[in-house]
């Protein structure tokens, strides 16, 4: 199997990968690989799961910026193309503490003109009745918010790639990634492949095929909760449970929620991004009792009739970088390996953005997505 020559191989058929093989191949290019190490929509990663908030609701305003970009361009090119609605307008509710962190996305969102208002406690109670906000937060409600249909995202990507031609091959590790020079060379566990160029968005194993950003990235696996609520099922659907964020005043200190979305009960987790130790290939653990209970007695605390107990819980990896900024382009000094990494957790509402600019890297040497350049100069 050695020799093969590709356009371009992809490692990770994840959000990122499936979103950077669909683009290559509508921008032309030839001979596309696709490596996954299991199967794709496999629970080990980061892409698995029915749901996934979309907002422009940002503490950066460049980054609320890029995401009006994928919403107007990106998400509406991939839903024509597959056919489907995969985006599901629904509120964003975004509150917490004043002089916490809900400030600076309050300034973020001013800045970058986003479709977020501000308004009081007593109108969120009537707007919101599910929640109680007994602690008088600052509030602001996103109107560019919306459930992700994940699942069947991921779904409706395989299928599109495997109708454009793409040589997809699953259960096929990746050993190693090299720029050797005159081409890239992926290393499998089915024989070397040569290409022009590789892009990995292997998740939480870019770790170990890109050791140079090993020191740079950490992965903490992370628990999703599903619970049943007391009241109308309709009540806690979509649109009129909001997509939703509480914001604390640590910038690790969040939790947020999802609508019944795709299966039964209410998603809800803590969200933490810093520093993980956790190895992606260890066996995956049951959520423990301490983690289900603390975003349990956060929903008691939050909502107006607490939830009558859970039904299940899930896990997936973060893959962290300290400023929880993407690590998204060609490797310094080995510029045949672009690498689509250290999503922290928040990047699956920028999967088909992310995807054309890792494609027209790979194909042009620069993105045409202005606000990604944006994004990146404001990180140098």
């Amino acid at each position: 199997m050695s020799g093969q020559t590709s356009r371009v191989v992809v490692v990770g058929a994840g959000i990122h990968g499936l979103c950077a093989a669909w683009n290559l191949v509508r921008l032309g290019a030839r001979d596309v690989v696709l490596v996954e190490r299991f199967r794709i929509g496999h629970d080990r990663g980061s892409s698995h799961g029915t749901s996934r908030i979309t907002r422009t609701s940002y503490a950066s305003a460049a980054y609320a910026r890029l995401v009006v970009a994928a919403q107007r361009e990106d998400w509406p090119r991939l839903e024509r193309d597959a056919g489907l609605r995969l985006v599901h307008p629904t509120p964003g509710l975004f509150f917490g503490p004043s002089g916490g962190q809900i400030d600076a996305y309050e300034r973020a969102v001013a800045a970058a003109g986003c479709p977020v208002d501000r308004i009081d406690v007593l109108d969120a109670r009537r707007a919101f009745p599910q929640f109680a906000f007994p602690d008088d937060p600052t509030v602001l409600v996103d109107r560019s918010a919306g459930v992700i249909a994940a699942s069947e995202t991921i779904a409706a990507l395989a299928r599109l790639v495997r109708a454009a031609g793409v040589d997809v091959r699953e259960d096929t590790e990746v050993l190693s990634v090299r720029d050797v020079g005159s081409r890239a060379q992926v290393e499998t566990s089915r024989g070397t492949i040569d290409a022009d160029c590789a892009i990995v968005t292997a998740g939480a194993w870019v770790r170990t095929l890109v050791p140079t950003l090993a020191a740079r990235l950490s992965v903490a696996r992370q628990t999703a909760c599903y619970f049943a609520t007391n009241g109308a099922p309709d009540v806690f659907r979509a649109p009129r449970f909001p997509v939703w964020v509480w914001l604390g005043r640590d910038e690790h200190d969040h939790f947020y929620g999802v609508p019944e979305f795709g299966r039964p009960g209410i998603k809800a987790a803590r969200h933490r991004t810093s520093a993980g130790s956790d190895d992606p290939d260890a066996p995956v653990s049951e959520p423990s009792a301490v983690e289900t209970g603390e975003v349990l007695a956060f929903l008691c605390r939050e909502l107006s009739a607490p939830p009558r107990g859970l039904i299940a819980a899930e896990r997936c990896l973060y893959t962290n970088e300290p400023s929880q900024d993407f690590v998204v382009g060609p490797l310094p000094g080995a510029p045949r390996v672009i690498v689509g990494a250290a999503c922290s957790g928040h990047a699956f509402k920028f999967g088909p953005l992310v995807g054309r600019v890792l494609a027209e890297t790979a194909l042009h040497g620069r993105t045409s997505c202005d606000e990604f350049r944006a994004l990146a100069q404001a990180l140098v």
